[in-house]
C-alpha cells in the first residue's frame, strides 16, 4: 500500500470511529412503561396510530361530528392527525376546541395550539413553532385552556419515541378524566 492509500485508510477508520463513539453517547430512543391505567375511548380524525397500550380503543370519527358536537360524550379525547391540520384549523372549530369537556389533541402539528383557538388565522398563516413538539393538546379548565406539548426523545423521529410520546398523552387523559 502506498502512503496515499493508507491515509485515505485511517480517514476512514477515524471517521468511523467518531461516528460510532457519538452514536454510543447518544441514545436513540428512550424505554418507559407503557400506560397502565384506566380504558380510554378517543375518538380520532385520520389514521389510527400505532400504540403500545391495548386498553386504549380508537373510533375513527369527521368533522361534521365535531361541527354537530357529538364527541363530548363517549370519548375521553380526540386526535386530529397531520393531513386534517389545515380543515381542523378553520374558524368554525375554534370555539368547539375552546368550550369542549374534553380534550382535543394535534398530532404532529408545526404550529403549536394557536391556529386552533384564534378564530381569525388560518393553519397556513400561523407561524411555525420552534420547539419540536411532536403533539399539542388543548384542555378546558373551567374558563381557562391549557396547552400541553409533547417533544420526542433527542428530538427523534422514531417508532419507540413516538410510542413514548403516546403514552405520555394517555396519562394526562386519564388525569383529565379523573379531574372532572
Amino acid at each position: 500500500m502506498n502512503i496515499k492509500m493508507t491515509s485515505v485508510y485511517l480517514f476512514l477508520c477515524v471517521i468511523i470511529i467518531v461516528l460510532i463513539a457519538y452514536n454510543v453517547r447518544e441514545p436513540q430512543s428512550i424505554k418507559t412503561k407503557p400506560y397502565d391505567g384506566r380504558n380510554l375511548t378517543i375518538g380520532i380524525i385520520g389514521d389510527i396510530p400505532k400504540v403500545r397500550e391495548k386498553q386504549v380503543k380508537f373510533t375513527k370519527i369527521q368533522f361534521s361530528d365535531i361541527e354537530k358536537e357529538k364527541f363530548d360524550t363517549g370519548y375521553d379525547a380526540i386526535f386530529i392527525t397531520k393531513e386534517n391540520l389545515s380543515e381542523a384549523a378553520k374558524a368554525k372549530y375554534a370555539p368547539i376546541y375552546k368550550k369542549s369537556n374534553i380534550p382535543f389533541f394535534f398530532i404532529q402539528t408545526e404550529k403549536s395550539f394557536i391556529p386552533f383557538t384564534l378564530e381569525e388565522l388560518s393553519y397556513e398563516d400561523a407561524a411555525d413553532s420552534k420547539d419540536q413538539t411532536y403533539i399539542t393538546g388543548i384542555v378546558r379548565n373551567g374558563d381557562n385552556i391549557t396547552a400541553h406539548k409533547y417533544g420526542l426523545y433527542n428530538d427523534i423521529e422514531n417508532e419507540d419515541n413516538i410510542k413514548v410520546v403516546f403514552t405520555n398523552v394517555f396519562q394526562t387523559i386519564s388525569e383529565n378524566v379523573a379531574a372532572k
